[in-house]
């Protein structure tokens, strides 16, 4: 009986934390999104400038989204996934976690740290640098996480 009790607590023990997980994790992902679409403000600035943006011109969703923007003739490579009207790339977990040809540089992909370093110095994982006309971020750890775990979501195509 005493056994079975152990292992019953066990299990309310570990499923608390799963669910102490999903949640933070869940929570990741809302602020990732929140950023994303420019609920939560970001700060950017163009490469080599140290004056702000307004907030509204640098949120994600403006150039990484189907219908985001009108096409810039060149702005990317044909191997990159852009809708007819997204300025950039489209973000989905296929078009960042898979090695892919990026600017001209070898196959790559993003994890974590290298997406962190392209929104805070503009280097991609094949440390090509990105065009200046991407914003680069003063974004915490933590936000950068945030964007990242919305991004590289299982969920997202």
């Amino acid at each position: 009986m005493a056994r079975s009790s152990a292992s019953l607590a066990f299990m309310a023990q570990a499923l608390v934390h799963t669910m102490a997980l999903f949640g933070t994790a869940q929570a990741q992902a809302q602020r990732g999104h929140d950023l994303f679409t420019g609920a939560a403000p970001l700060v950017g600035q163009i490469a080599g400038h140290t004056r702000a943006l307004p907030p509204q011109s640098v949120r994600c969703i403006n150039c990484h989204a189907p219908g985001s923007a009108a096409p810039v003739s060149g702005s990317a490579p044909a191997s990159a996934p852009t809708s007819a009207t997204s300025f950039g790339p489209l973000l989905t977990r296929r078009h960042l976690t898979t090695a892919i040809e990026r600017r001209g540089g070898p196959p790559s992909r993003y994890d974590a740290a290298a997406f962190c370093r392209l929104l805070r110095d503009g280097v991609d994982p094949a440390y090509v640098l990105i065009q200046r006309a991407m914003p680069r971020y003063t974004v915490s750890d933590a936000d950068c996480r945030a964007l990242w775990t919305l991004l590289s979501s299982p969920e997202r195509p």
